[in-house]
């Protein structure tokens, strides 16, 4: 802006060269003004309550443990070693304690359950491709959120992650978190949903 100012007045002695910067400045000055109106008035991201937040971090970071070495033993097919991770993520999600109100489940590329660790959430070897949230997993190999009701008439909320190694999708990890656990921990389903988890990268390279 200085410079065309500059060259303004280099050139005010001109007429016909003043003519022709005085639009440009006008143009320049509307567009920074079109700019920051835009940028300013962009509404923030919804923050997350503290409970949320407290919940985000603890997935995430299990995640960052765990998912990068699971798809790599996935890749390699070492069943015993994803035998393994699995139970350590399990057991490190919900921590000490008889409650267990987190649950897993390893589907295939497909969305056909694998293997789980839990009590009543997936069962068997059904498929799972056929519902949407895991459609979109597998689809755009990204991270989604939703939530199932189970036979029982229960409801637990989803975290779908899609498995990544050599930038082929290899399965999803499903981590079920019990309603009853949400409801007390003070998580709306609003806020629930509102979690991120694309932000970081949970793939191998």
């Amino acid at each position: 802006m200085i410079d065309i100012v500059w060259f303004f007045m280099r050139n005010e002695s001109k007429p016909k060269s003043a003519r022709r910067i005085i639009p440009l400045i006008h143009a320049v000055t509307l567009l920074a003004f079109i700019l920051a109106f835009a940028f300013g008035c962009r509404p923030d991201e919804p923050s997350l309550s503290p409970a949320t937040l407290s919940l985000k971090t603890r997935i995430q970071t299990n995640l960052d443990l765990f998912i990068p070495e699971l798809a790599e033993n996935i890749h390699k097919k070492r069943r015993k070693k994803i035998t393994s991770i699995l139970d350590s993520f399990y057991a490190q999600l919900n921590g000490p304690g008889a409650s267990c109100p987190f649950s897993l489940a390893l589907l295939d590329n497909h969305g056909v359950n694998i293997t789980n660790r839990t009590q009543e959430s997936f069962s068997g070897s059904q498929n799972y491709g056929n519902y949407q949230v895991v459609s979109n997993v597998l689809q755009k190999k990204r991270t989604f959120t939703s939530s199932l009701y189970l036979q029982s008439g229960g409801k637990v909320y989803i975290i779908c992650v899609p498995l990544i190694g050599s930038e082929k999708l290899l399965g999803v990890i499903v981590i079920g978190i019990d309603s009853v656990f949400l409801r007390q921990s003070g998580i709306t389903e609003s806020q629930f949903m509102s979690m991120d988890f694309n932000s970081q990268a949970t793939s191998t390279p």
